[in-house]
């Protein structure tokens, strides 16, 4: 299945990747830029573009638990 996933997991902002899935406000995006300096992350779902300053974001995982990346 294509948009399947295996739950959830909270990960520190320092540790998020671009290309990973993550759950935010009860909608899926994907993970586009992390700037550690500024503390922000950029979020992309579509044409829907979101910077947050969380220090914990929800991150998709696959079937072994690891990270969905897309």
């Amino acid at each position: 299945m294509i948009h399947q996933h295996y739950g959830t997991m909270p990960i520190i902002r320092q540790c998020v990747a671009p290309g990973m899935m993550a759950l935010h406000e009860g909608r899926t995006y994907r993970v586009s830029a992390v700037i550690n300096e500024r503390q922000w992350t950029y979020l992309h779902a579509g044409v829907d573009v979101l910077r947050i300053n969380d220090c914990v974001i929800e991150v998709l995982l696959d079937g072994r638990g690891d990270p969905l990346i897309h």
